[in-house]
């Protein structure tokens, strides 16, 4: 018997559908000879700390770093039924076949249920990129050698462990800092949240620091021969008046340029006409789409990655979590099928029903794909879709059916003229051939002329150098300086993906361009979601803004754990293990060598408490007191230590030491027992109260008395 094990029930379903006459059994399809069972998801975690030690249960200084001899899994609490369920098939099979998700996260899930189960047995992979029928029935008949794709597995254990490494103890180091200053709760730090959080800190505090300055744009109306046309000014290397950017800050100076030139007849001293072309856009990827949806939807990250996965279930789309805009020239041939199937759905019948299926956009460059090609559609018709779903749907097939449109062509013109020793420019377009831009709106090309503002749609008159004109006014337009746009879920992914943006050091842009950013098109939306949960980050209407708590936490971070670069230097580094080009273990043994350099700027040497016990000199923790908004700070070294200190405003206040553990321990839970002074004269009682209430009279030998209660 083969047992295909998939990564979630749809992608069973799909399978089992491939190979046919399937029949529901429990956790499982049997087709003939054939068994299709599934994960939901990972169905196994990484271990807690306190798994590998009981004493980690406490955050302490003295246990970090916390570095695992051998790393172990456990099940998730949900999935134990299922796993079992797996279990008992593997015992029958002969041979697997990984289904996972094709991405590296994929194929370590199945794979570590073979592990957890010792399984000996070949095993095979298949590899689903889309589940329509076509596409199943294709990668069934190509199935390959599952070895083949050790080291992806091995990129997606390093990126696991690295995480827990450095996620688990920065996050108890910052947290213990956090006690010894005052700061109550989980700080957490994590490898690809921290700079992201990072990110919007610095755009947050750019905008809040900014100060708003006036400068002057002054746009001439001129008079040429052909025909009337618009200039901006152009400023000179030693022309005065001009703030650090180069802008004309200077009232006087734009009133004497304006009424100087205003007037006046002037000289062209060069034209340019240059032909161009722009391709339309390319299909999407997950953060083109996410940053898209964004912008036109308001939909957050996930949003948009929960229903671009939603629709590859329903077989509508191509797989979601994918970095490459482009697709394999060997999948060409399916467009003709693709774009009429498109042309029969409702607002793409125009669109796709008139694109040139013979065609071939730069798109199709099989060389650029990486581990999957673009999102696309499968050429199955929709059927009931919620509204999100049909939005995204029809983003996604708009942008593969403009691959089969010609570019659009223009001419890109520019005039440069003097007018009384001053230097004027107009840049104008004209369209030759419309081609996609003809079906859908332009995408913002980026060409800024010098004041910053777009590339003018102004056709120029036929002028050439030498001709005259005359400038009949000169308008002088006041504009402010403008902050940076605030982060939206879009722009953020995107600023993730393309992080070597927001650095100024050279070598470390150069590297962070050549990789993929930070964090992944699988990751990027949950690492979103996780800044949110804890209160780092928050929305503001289309914003995404950062917390007063969130600043906090990048205030207190050294550099290297909030540097993009670190991060997207791992992110390398584990594309290498997926080509096999690195090793796993040479990964996580650097990453092991430079833990302790992390958490030393936390928990250093010289990084001493803010507070320490009176008693025994060690930290005292600020802790939550029993009533609501009620405070106390206690000795980290209790139970050896009971000294208490009120709480003064955020600082220890007067020093109270709890009465001392005796030799004795509570029959009930096993705690030391301390002896107290109560109503009724002393007694013994439970140092674990109030957990455990359970009270001893005291005897007359001063021990407690077990045989009864007090």
């Amino acid at each position: 018997m083969r047992l295909f094990i998939a990564e979630k029930p749809s992608l069973a379903r799909a399978i089992a559908d491939g190979l046919g006459r399937g029949s529901k059994d429990a956790g499982c399809i049997r087709c003939d000879n054939d068994i299709v069972t599934w994960c939901f998801g990972h169905v196994l975690k990484q271990c807690d700390p306190e798994d590998y030690k009981p004493e980690y249960e406490s955050w302490r200084r003295e246990y970090l770093p916390i570095i695992p001899a051998t790393w172990r899994n456990k099940a998730q609490p949900d999935a134990a039924a299922q796993l079992k369920i797996i279990g008992k098939l593997l015992k029958e099979a002969k041979s697997v076949v990984n289904a996972g998700d094709p991405d590296r996260e994929g194929q370590l899930l199945v794979d570590e249920v073979l592990e957890h189960f010792a399984y000996k047995g070949p095993v095979a992979r298949i590899w689903l990129a889309s589940l329509d029928d076509r596409s199943v029935r294709k990668a069934l008949d190509s199935i390959t050698d599952n070895a083949a794709y050790a080291p992806l597995r091995d990129a997606a254990r390093a990126r696991s462990q690295a995480d827990w490494l450095i996620g688990i103890n920065a996050t108890r180091a910052m947290t213990i800092f956090g006690r010894e200053t005052g700061r109550s709760g989980v700080l957490s730090l994590g490898r690809v949240q921290t700079p992201t959080l990072a990110l919007v800190v610095a755009r947050d505090r750019e905008i809040a620091e900014f100060r708003p300055a006036d400068y002057f744009v002054l746009r001439a109306s001129l008079e040429h021969d052909a025909g009337s046309f618009a200039a901006t000014w152009l400023s000179g290397d030693t022309q005065s008046g001009l703030d650090s950017s180069g802008r004309l800050a200077d009232a006087a100076v734009a009133s004497a340029i304006a009424g100087r030139a205003k007037g006046v007849d002037g000289v062209i001293t060069a034209v340019t006409r240059e032909n161009k072309t722009k391709a339309a856009p390319l299909p999407h990827c997950l953060s083109s789409l996410q940053k898209e949806a964004s912008s036109k939807f308001g939909l957050t990250a996930k949003q948009v990655l929960d229903t671009a996965q939603s629709l590859y279930e329903k077989k509508l789309t191509t797989y979601p979590r994918t970095d490459c805009r482009y697709l394999p020239e060997e999948q060409f041939d399916a467009a003709e099928q693709i774009l009429a199937a498109l042309s029969s759905v409702p607002d793409l019948e125009q669109v796709a029903g008139k694109a040139d299926a013979k065609l071939k956009s730069a798109a199709w460059n099989t060389k650029k794909i990486t581990a999957h090609h673009a999102i696309i559609p499968t050429g199955e018709k929709p059927g009931n879709l919620t509204s999100t779903e049909r939005n995204l749907f029809l983003m996604i097939a708009l942008a593969y059916s403009l691959q089969f449109y010609p570019a659009m062509r223009y001419e890109a013109q520019k005039i440069v003229l003097t007018i009384a020793d001053t230097q004027w420019e107009a840049r104008g377009r004209l369209l030759l051939e419309a081609g996609w831009s003809n079906v859908a709106a332009e995408e913002e090309d980026g060409s800024k002329g010098d004041d910053g503002e777009s590339e003018a749609a102004q056709a120029l008159p036929p002028a050439v150098q030498g001709d005259a004109v005359r400038c009949l006014d000169v308008e002088t337009l006041k504009k402010k300086t403008t902050p940076p746009l605030r982060f939206t879920e879009g722009t953020l992914i995107e600023g993730m993906a393309n992080v070597h943006r927001f650095v100024t050091d050279a070598a470390a842009k150069s590297v962070l361009k050549e990789n993929e950013g930070i964090g992944t098109e699988a990751t990027r939306a949950s690492i979103l979601e996780t800044l949110k949960k804890r209160g780092y980050l928050k929305a503001d209407k289309k914003a995404i803004v950062s917390t007063q708590l969130g600043q906090e936490i990048i205030d207190l971070t050294p550099l290297a754990l909030k540097d993009p670069v670190t991060t997207a230097t791992w992110e390398s580094k584990l594309t290498d293990i997926s080509l096999g080009k690195a090793t796993l273990s040479a990964f996580m043994a650097e990453q092991v060598r430079v833990l302790p350099d992390l958490l030393t700027p936390i928990l250093g040497p010289d990084k001493k408490p803010a507070h320490t016990c009176p008693d025994c000199g060690q930290a005292l923790y600020r802790r939550p007191g029993k009533k609501s908004g009620e405070w106390f700070w206690g000795c980290s070294g209790y139970p050896g230590c009971t000294v208490t200190c009120s709480d003064d405003n955020g600082k220890p206040g007067a020093a109270k030491k709890k009465p001392e553990l005796s030799q004795y321990s509570c029959k009930a839970c096993g705690k030391p027992l301390v002896q107290r002074n109560g109503a009724k004269g002393e007694f013994f009682g439970c140092s674990a109260y109030p957990k455990c209430r359970q009270t001893y009279q005291l005897g007359q030998d001063g021990a407690p008395n077990f045989g009864g209660k007090k």
